[in-house]
């Protein structure tokens, strides 16, 4: 099988407290683990950008699960492509709520969501974009 990922971003219906988010990664981590996907869940701002990764079918059909989740909206799929590799392979959902962070990364997250809002296509991947992407993953702890 050739992993494929799965990346959007959209904006909570109200704020999220670390409780709530906790209790998103424990039963996405439970459901992701059955069916072989792993991913990550980045929260700030009331904005929340995900990446899900494994079989098409699979990540595609539980994004559209998720698409229906009331507490979040303005829902906008960035990309949906094959990939060579897993980013998160040990992740079967990890979490990173940065408003535990400094400033710096919730500005991050900020210019990621405006940047992706902006986008008239799916063409997610800029340098920039990357870069965004790259620097949550450093803050990230061991799987």
């Amino acid at each position: 099988m050739v992993p494929s990922h799965l990346l959007y971003i959209s904006e909570a219906v109200s704020p999220m407290s670390s409780i709530e988010l906790n209790q998103i990664r424990e039963t996405s981590a439970r459901n992701n683990a059955e069916m072989d996907i792993t991913g990550i869940l980045f929260y700030s701002a009331g904005h929340f950008v995900q990446l899900l990764e494994g079989d098409a079918e699979q990540i595609h059909s539980l994004f559209e699960k998720i698409a229906t989740d009331p507490r979040h909206h303005n829902i906008k799929l960035l990309v949906f492509k094959p990939v060579a590799d897993r980013l998160f392979g040990d992740w079967n959902m990890g979490l990173l709520d940065l408003t535990e962070q400094g400033e710096r990364e919730r500005r991050d997250l900020e210019e990621l969501v405006k940047i992706a809002s902006e986008s008239d296509d799916s063409t997610f991947g800029s340098p920039i974009e990357m870069e965004i992407l790259s620097r949550f993953c450093m803050l990230l702890p061991a799987a």
